[in-house]
């Protein structure tokens, strides 16, 4: 499991200290903002793998927010924090900013560190993916080369067994 940043940006301070109480012995590093533009320019100079935005804030807002940060930055995942439970709201940031999941104000400690665990997880299965999908194009490019040099070396023959047929 790789290292992850999580960005919380909300412009309450007694949330942003609630999610450091309650993250604090998690591990990951946690950076709190309470400006979504200072959010943005954060994750210009860091490496961030989640970013946990409140929806109403002054400025700019958590759906705007979090549009943001999915156009400059696809590869972050995103979960919207919310003391609404407007399914419009939802739905919007869904379809608008690809939003992965929600957490209700007031949230439990265990359901938060649960949810943000199979964020990073989800993060990290991702990257496996990827990275397996490059090696079997590595591979698939490896075979073709041979099979350019030697014609047929990639055709597998079989007997009426079952059996490979070496020629």
């Amino acid at each position: 499991m790789q290292k992850h940043s999580i960005l919380i940006v909300d412009d309450e301070t007694a949330v942003l200290r609630a999610f450091q109480r309650a993250l604090r012995k998690e591990p990951y590093t946690l950076y709190t903002l309470n400006d979504a533009e200072e959010g943005l320019t954060l994750l210009e100079g860091r490496e961030v793998s989640l970013v946990v935005s409140d929806y109403n804030m002054p400025g700019m807002d958590g759906l705007n927010f979090l549009k943001a940060v999915k156009n400059r930055h696809p590869h972050i995942l995103t979960i919207m924090l919310t003391g609404h439970t407007e399914i419009q709201i939802a739905v919007q940031a869904i379809n608008a900013a690809g939003v992965y999941k929600f957490i209700q104000k007031p949230w439990d400690d265990d359901d938060l560190k649960i949810t943000l665990r199979r964020a990073l997880e989800a993060i990290d299965l991702e990257s496996e993916r990827d990275r397996l999908l490059r090696k079997v194009k590595s591979r698939d490019a490896i075979l073709n080369e041979l099979e350019r040099e030697f014609p047929g070396i990639s055709k597998v023959r079989r007997d009426q067994d079952g059996y490979m047929v070496l020629k």
